[in-house]
């Protein structure tokens, strides 16, 4: 019995080092791929991102194109996978890693530099894998994100001038995670989980929710749903002549 299961050891030891393996062969020199996508006759735009191994840098920017984007790896079936339709005035861009797989032992590289026209309503999807993270959402002109944090350290800046209420849904990864939140904007945080690590200098707590002290007396407001991980998560209210800086 103790032979058996001896082999059958092994034979799963020798099986995950070829997979792995089979990873390492597909290295190759670093590729950098420029891509450009037109807006087109869409008013809004739903963005679906998703990076499982890799950093990943998502930004605005005054320009014509609805996204300019960079990406640079070096394992071969890293190579992004890219597509946008129109339908009804509504954009669909969807931006996927192809293949969830990495070598052992690997020194592989795969950065995605995503930057969108800071004039387009985005309704953004962002799945975040195992690298560091910066969505820079401050210069986007934002009405809805939902996010999973990955295992690495991910900035989210939400400190933007947005014109309407932005509902956001997080769902907490390994790594520290610092979330930028405007002080000048009615917040409300509502916090899932039955363990977690969360610190929210400025914000007062009712049961599972928090709130800022100008909760009540703003127009706009951004509703902000955490699942916590296992991660530190860090909630800072940022005064609006700091955003500016």
């Amino acid at each position: 019995m103790k032979n058996r299961i001896a082999i059958f050891c092994r034979i799963i030891l020798v099986t995950f080092m070829v997979i792995s393996l089979s990873a390492c062969w597909d290295i190759g020199d670093l590729v950098e791929e420029n891509l450009t996508i037109d807006l087109k006759s869409a008013d809004k735009v739903n963005v679906t991102a998703a990076l499982y191994h890799g950093d990943i840098f998502i930004s605005g920017e005054k320009q014509i194109p609805l996204l300019i984007s960079k990406f640079s790896y070096n394992l071969t079936r890293w190579n992004p996978e890219v597509n946008y339709t129109v339908d009804g005035g509504e954009g669909y861009l969807k931006i996927v890693q192809k293949k969830n797989t990495k070598g052992l032992f690997n020194p592989t590289i795969n950065h995605w530099f995503l930057q969108f026209n800071e004039d387009v309503p985005l309704k953004m999807d962002i799945v975040m894998g195992s690298g560091n993270s910066q969505l820079d959402l401050n210069s986007v002109n934002l009405i809805d994100l939902k996010a999973v944090i990955g295992t690495g350290d991910t900035l989210i800046d939400l400190t933007g001038d947005y014109q309407e209420n932005v509902n956001i849904t997080l769902v907490g990864g390994i790594g520290n995670t610092l979330i930028n939140l405007p002080a000048d904007i009615g917040i409300r945080l509502m916090i899932q989980g039955g363990i977690y690590r969360i610190r929210c200098d400025g914000l007062n707590q009712i049961g599972n929710f928090y709130y800022n002290s100008i909760f009540n007396f703003t127009e706009r407001k951004i509703f902000v749903t955490l699942i916590a991980g296992l991660g530190m998560i860090d909630v800072r209210l940022v005064p609006s002549e700091l955003n500016e800086v």
